[in-house]
């Protein structure tokens, strides 16, 4: 009876069990076969193909083409893979150095460039650099060039002529754009390395091609690399347009090759007229080489020419005239440009001859040149009066120099520090009372104009002018400048203590010799010490 009930609560408890999750174990165990079923599928097919695969893989030896491989490859090392060149590519000598043949593999362990054919890179740098303008894709585009395309030409044993024909674009894009990429990120060395690839590479380069480089390295102040442009233009027997030419004139000035500025004038001259930039920078030019007789010549061919000459043409010839102490010739050239309609002299002009008066101590022709402004009613300025002054000074007529001084004032002037160093200046040829005191009256005023060295150098010049004064009734007019020096906190020198003492009543030292002379000497060293004491005081 009790087997009989276990049997029947055993069959009744399984058919519960299976009626709860029978169907969930039929879903499981059919979905369990169905993807094994599947799993079974794609291996097999997987080990088909790569069978198929393995019968095409046959070793290829590289071709080797002679003149295929550029200068900058034979000492490249392995490429890297993308992730790993995110940063600018240094100089392809820097890189040559870092690589030894220890280092380099056999073609067969080489990488192979994840993007696919030389043709794919070639296309990428080009059309990339269109698209991206940042200097961050310039420097990737080197990269590219330098640690991918080089290295597939060299182990696929090919040219970029080779590649260029599979791609849209030729290899004079390719590496104008490298060029371009180059400058952009200031790695101007890289130029010359790509040109040398160029050249190995048998790569056309047009006269536009070195022309576009040129402008582009003249826009970053690379005047040098320009220059070197375009002596790889002339070693290829190209010629520069004018514009081009005219721009080598400005590339050389800034180098400081003078002379290779004057031939690339010559050249332009003889190809069209020059513009007025290229004549203003080759008279610079002879300015810096102060060859007045090229200046005066350059002047005339645009005269010739028809060149329209203005006040800043006419005065960069002055200057270099009288930079060679040609006051003739200056004289003539303010002469015929003063006539022409309309003059083309102005105050400049006019303070340019003042200054070759001023160099030969011509004080008549200076004073004539002020009358000649003052006719063209061109108003003077402080040079005008200050270089005047100057060549009167220096032509012995100091009165004259003085009386410039109210010109000056009436002018609306006021002197200024070089006015009071031309002026004490002259009082030490023939110093007079008057002058001596007008001398430290303009010290005065000008005080705050001129710095510490200046003003000692001044108020010693005029304490020893002033001592060399003899007024009679004046104590010391000397004493006076000595005053004002210590007033202005201008330190005299041991030199200049003696000279004031000595320019004191009982001068002469002898006279303490002769009866009651120590009286006389006394009396100095009172009236000195009573003076050094007030202006220290």
């Amino acid at each position: 009876m009790a087997a009989t009930v276990g049997a029947e609560f055993n069959s009744t408890f399984f058919a519960d069990v299976w009626q709860a999750v029978g169907s969930e174990v039929i879903i499981f165990v059919v979905t369990l076969v169905f993807a094994l079923g599947i799993r079974s599928l794609s291996n097999t097919k997987g080990a088909a193909a790569s069978g198929k695969a393995g019968l095409k893989e046959v070793p290829v030896t590289p071709k080797v083409v002679s003149g295929a491989t550029p200068k900058s490859v034979r000492s490249s090392g392995p490429p890297q893979h993308r992730e790993e060149c995110q940063t600018p590519s240094p100089s392809f000598a820097a890189r040559s150095a870092r690589t030894s043949p220890a280092h380099q593999a056999s073609p067969r362990q080489l990488p192979v460039a994840r993007r696919g054919s030389p043709a794919d890179l070639l296309n990428e740098i080009v059309e990339g650099t269109k698209e991206q303008t940042s200097l961050k894709f310039a420097a990737k585009a080197l990269q590219v060039y330098q640690d991918e395309l080089l290295v597939s030409l060299k182990h696929g044993g090919l040219s970029i002529k080779d590649v260029a024909r599979s791609s849209r674009h030729s290899p004079l894009e390719l590496y104008s754009t490298l060029v371009n990429c180059a400058i952009r990120v200031g790695k101007h060395h890289l130029v010359e390395a790509l040109l040398d690839d160029m050249v190995e590479q048998g790569v056309n380069r047009p006269l536009a091609f070195y022309e576009s480089a040129m402008r582009q390295l003249a826009s970053q102040k690379q005047y040098h690399l320009a220059l070197t442009m375009y002596d790889m233009l002339d070693k290829d027997g190209l010629r520069p347009s004018a514009v081009t030419c005219s721009c080598l004139i400005g590339f050389s000035a800034e180098v400081g090759e003078l002379q290779r500025a004057v031939s690339f004038f010559e050249s332009l001259s003889a190809m069209t007229t020059p513009s007025i930039r290229a004549y203003m920078t080759v008279l610079r030019v002879h300015a810096k080489r102060q060859d007045f007789e090229a200046s005066i010549a350059i002047f005339r061919d645009m005269e010739k020419r028809g060149v329209a000459i203005d006040s800043l043409v006419l005065n960069v010839v002055l200057a270099t005239c009288v930079a060679a102490d040609q006051l003739p010739a200056v004289e003539q050239l303010v002469s015929e440009a003063d006539v022409k309609s309309p003059p083309i002299t102005d105050v400049v002009s006019f303070n340019t001859l003042l200054k070759a008066c001023a160099q030969r101590g011509d004080a008549v022709r200076a004073k004539s040149v002020l009358a000649r402004m003052k006719a063209r009613r061109l108003r003077p300025n402080a040079i005008t009066f200050n270089t005047a002054m100057d060549a009167m000074v220096r032509g012995g007529r100091a009165e004259d120099a003085w009386g410039l001084v109210a010109d000056m004032r009436a002018a609306g002037l006021n002197p200024d520090k070089f006015t009071c160093s031309i002026l004490v200046k002259g009082l030490a040829k023939d110093p007079a009372a008057r002058q001596v005191k007008a001398a430290l009256t303009l010290l005065g005023e000008t005080e705050g104009a001129c710095d510490a060295s200046l003003k000692s150098t001044l108020y010693h010049s005029i304490l020893e002018s002033a001592a060399q004064v003899k007024v009679a009734g004046d104590a010391s007019l000397a004493a006076a400048a000595f005053a004002q020096m210590r007033r202005f906190g201008v330190a005299p020198s041991p030199g200049a203590q003696r000279l004031v003492v000595q320019s004191l009543p009982g001068a002469d030292l002898k006279d303490e010799r002769r009866p009651g002379g120590h009286r006389f000497a006394a009396s100095r060293m009172s009236f000195g010490r009573a003076m050094w004491g007030e202006t220290c005081g």
